[in-house]
Parts: C-alpha cells; structure tokens; sequence
C-alpha cells in the first residue's frame, strides 16, 4: 500500500511519514518544494505537489490508496476528485480544533478547515478528521527573545490553552491512517493539561536553564507586535481566543489516550524536546 504524506517538510507532515516507515509501509512525501525535505530517509519517495494547482496531481496520486492532507482550501475539490478517480479509498486531514470553538464562524483559522472538511464531507470518499488544538509548538515564537535575555511582551499573560505535542498530532494521524475503526470518526487532540501562557513559559524555562520573565502589555500593543507577521483577521482571531481564555482553564480532550492506548505527552515533555531552540 502506498500512502501519500502532503506537507511532508512540516513537523507533523515529517512525523507522519517516519511513523507510516516505522510501520512498514510505502510512503510517497509530497512537498511544493521536495528538495526541502532533507530530514526524511534517503530512500523516501519524494514528489513535487503544490495542492493550489493541479500540475503533478495525477502523477502525485498513481497508485496510492491513502492520503495524509493538510487542509488546503484552493485546490480541494479538485484533489478529491482526483483522488476518487485514482481509486484512493481514504484520506486523514490535518484539520483543527478551531472548528469546535466559540467564535469559529468568524476565525479564519476555522473556516479554512471548515471549508475542507466539507469538501471531503461531499466527496464519496472515506474520511477522518485530525483536530489538534493549539500546538506546543507556539511557544517557539517566544525562542528568540529568551535567547537574548529579554522578557516576554504579553497581553494576557493568564490565557490558558491545551497545548498539544506534535508528535501525538502525528501519531493519531498514523494510526487513523492504518486503523480501519477510525475512518469517518473525527478526532480531538489536545495536550493532556490546560496551562496559562505564564505557566508554559515558566515550564520553558526550566527544560532550558534559562530565567524568562514575562511582562504585562496591553491588549493594543499586542496587536500591533503581532500585526508584524500576522495577517489582521488572524490577528483579531488570536486577541479574541486568549481575551476569552483568560483566567479560564479548560477541559481537555481524551482521543490520545482512546486512540494510543497512553496518555497525552505534556508540555513540560515538549519543552524538554526543544529545549536547544531556547538556549
């Protein structure tokens, strides 16, 4: 069985692919860019795939029975109907847990999945739908200012989020890809424990040996840091999520645990793993 593995240069994209390895199986790495994918096995399959445009679709899909996706609004209907003619049997998208929040009529986070998930909803084919929360991964937003000693600018500094690991993100999707039970279930991951942005950068500091202080700004001046590399409605999204997570824990999702059969890796463990990106 080949699998073809979308977004393969990605973190998630990457962990996909060596678990589907591990496992035993045929795995082609699509990348808009396959010579970015030096991280991968030599002898990984690897084939240019841009999911915007429909050059190399057909040769992206020849023989290939299941598929990891990235949702990618432009370009998804065309992929399913490529995919039902190439006798693909079932696709795992990387969606997001955006979708299941207050407010995701308006986020643009949301309605990128959203938009996906339909089409594959519509497209006869069989499906199942990943949805991560906020990625630990986040954190390395903050890596350059604890690199040089200066403190974190933060509007609310007591917003909590579930952050999750994205290697369970990736073995969830791993085992949906390769367990029949999961096809047409939709899976939550979160991290195993809702933490305020002030509690995951105290836990950073510790797996670093670093001291890292947090200073209060406010909400406009936020908006303006991180209207720097943010699109605005991103941006207004983000204010929106922690202004209404703020002081407030929230519930965590179990699927890892259904799943994998073990709990959810913490934040302090992923701090720990990329403990080197803050030193």
């Amino acid at each position: 069985m080949t699998i073809l593995v979308t977004g393969a240069r990605g973190r998630v994209g990457a962990a996909v692919v060596r678990g589907l390895l591990a496992a035993g199986e045929k795995v082609r790495a699509a990348s808009a860019d396959p010579a970015s994918l030096t991280t991968l096995p030599d002898d990984v399959e690897r084939i240019r795939l841009d999911l915007s445009s429909p050059q190399g679709l057909r040769e992206a899909l020849h023989g290939v029975q299941k598929i990891f996706l990235y949702a990618q609004p432009a370009g998804a209907a065309r992929l399913t109907e490529a995919a039902a003619a190439a006798g693909v049997g079932h696709i795992v998208l990387l969606s997001s847990l955006a979708i299941d929040t207050h407010g995701a009529g308006t986020s643009p986070i949301a309605q990128q999945h959203v938009l996906v998930e339909d089409v594959l909803r519509a497209s006869g084919l069989g499906w199942t739908f990943v949805r991560p929360g906020g990625f630990a991964t986040n954190a390395l937003q903050w890596a350059q200012d604890i690199r040089a000693g200066r403190p974190l600018r933060l509007a609310y500094p007591e917003t909590y989020s579930e952050p999750v690991h994205e290697s369970d993100v990736a073995d969830v999707a791993v085992r949906a890809l390769l367990d029949e039970a999961h096809r047409g279930a939709t899976l939550r991951v979160t991290g195993p424990e809702s933490l305020s942005a002030r509690r995951q950068a105290e836990l950073v500091a510790e797996a670093a040996g670093r001291d890292v202080l947090v200073r209060l700004i406010s909400p406009e001046e936020y908006r303006e840091q991180l209207a720097a590399f943010l699109p605005a409605p991103v941006v207004d999204t983000l204010l929106d999520y922690q202004a209404a997570r703020d002081g407030r824990p929230q519930r965590t999702a179990d699927d890892v645990r259904a799943v994998l059969g073990r709990p959810a890796l913490s934040f302090a463990q992923w701090a720990k793993d990329n403990a080197g990106s803050f030193r």
